[in-house]
């Protein structure tokens, strides 16, 4: 396949999308660029949601109910409590071996108060072993899917200045068409029906509305004959 400087405008004109992609593969191969295929997004397996609602107090980290009655009163237990406290140290100056208990008004730091009851979904053993496998796979192909698309991503970068050279070449071509078949067809369907099928005087008076090259009229001369309508021929 030619090279896309090496293509005459007609060439890159009938270009399709799927060659506009090959000539910038043909480029990546050339500068050494991997090439690689989008990845696809892997298809998973279908996961059952946890079966088990729990309740949970996060003064207990870690910790859960599955009777929110229980949890509740354990919860009111605790902050009725006095003597309650927390063990800590200052690891910069003495590190973990002087311990000393600490009274706080708030035990946690971040997230809700230490005694709310909070409710969240959890699953059985029975479940678990049941979904664990089929979730551990899921997880490998989305790590994997992470990694694959990491990797096009970092390659289309290395890319992206090919691909907006070719991709520029071959817009400015046919924006450059464009342009001049909307002039053949103003030409064929206004100027030279009214210059009364002078073709001389037609393009005299289109010049002096539109700027063009030697190479555009010619283009124009050219090509204006097939959008004549059988009246005007």
């Amino acid at each position: 396949m030619k090279g896309f400087t090496e293509m005459t405008d007609q060439e890159i004109l009938a270009l399709t999308e799927e060659d506009v992609q090959k000539l910038i593969k043909l480029r990546m191969m050339e500068e050494g660029i991997k090439i690689m295929d989008k990845p696809k997004i892997p298809e998973l397996f279908e996961i059952e949601p946890a079966d088990i609602q729990y309740f949970s107090i996060p003064l207990l980290d870690g910790f859960a109910f599955t009777d929110i009655n229980e949890a509740t009163k354990v919860a009111e237990i605790l902050k009725s409590a006095k003597s309650l406290r927390k063990v800590d140290y200052d690891w910069n100056k003495l590190g973990s071996d002087y311990k000393f208990l600490k009274k706080s008004e708030k035990y946690k730091f971040n997230g809700n108060s230490d005694f709310d009851i909070i409710s969240g979904w959890a699953y059985s053993d029975e479940l678990y072993a049941k979904i664990s496998n089929f979730a551990a796979q899921n997880k490998v192909m989305k790590e994997q899917a992470a990694k694959d698309q990491k990797e096009y991503d970092e390659k289309m970068q290395e890319a992206s200045g090919i691909i907006s050279e070719i991709s520029g070449w071959v817009k400015e071509v046919k924006v450059k068409y464009e342009r001049l078949n909307r002039l053949t067809y103003k030409f064929a369907t206004d100027y030279y029906p009214l210059s009364d099928h002078n073709e001389d005087m037609a393009m005299k008076f289109m010049a002096k509305a539109y700027s063009f090259t030697d190479k555009e009229k010619e283009y124009i001369l050219q090509n204006y004959k097939e959008l004549l309508s059988t009246s005007d021929e």
